[in-house]
């Protein structure tokens, strides 16, 4: 039997910004537990969401999920197809051009948005304005520490 087909993956709803906290949490949890869970991941772009994988149906009144910041499970299995582009996801800067509008998720000016003026592929580098400065300066970033909010049209 196919591998693939034996894999049941949960999305679990957690608040924004705490899905590392939940994930870590079940993890202990069920390490402690007879429940079967292979994995946890914790995709970057989806936020307030984390995926559980296991190898069985995964039952949410189990106390190794009652965790604070955890809103619930969505119904039923996500297909693994669904979540293939979380597992090797393309780099954040080879969707993004100039004049996008970016939200910067690290750093000094985490929250803010920007502008993308110019982007450095070779050293994944990008160079934005930030929209809310009253002197638009030109601000260097890494390419994982930004999230993008709106391409460029066309």
């Amino acid at each position: 039997m196919n591998q693939v087909s034996d894999i049941l993956i949960y999305a679990i709803r957690t608040l924004v910004g705490q899905e590392k906290n939940v994930a870590r949490i079940i993890a202990r949890n069920v390490k402690n537990s007879d429940l079967e869970v292979n994995s946890i991941l914790v995709p970057e772009s989806l936020r307030g969401y984390i995926l559980v994988e296991s190898s069985t149906k995964l039952d949410m009144r189990n106390p190794a999920f009652k965790v604070p910041h955890m809103k619930g499970a969505i119904e039923g299995e996500i297909p693994f197809e669904e979540v293939k582009s979380f597992l090797n996801p393309e780099p954040i800067i080879a969707s993004i051009k100039k004049g996008s509008i970016i939200e910067l998720i690290s750093g000094p000016f985490k929250g803010e948005r920007a502008k993308v003026v110019r982007i450095d592929e070779s050293k994944e580098d990008v160079v934005l304005e930030l929209i809310e400065a009253a002197v638009p300066i030109p601000v260097t970033v890494k390419g994982d520490q930004i999230r993008l909010i709106q391409k460029e049209a066309d």
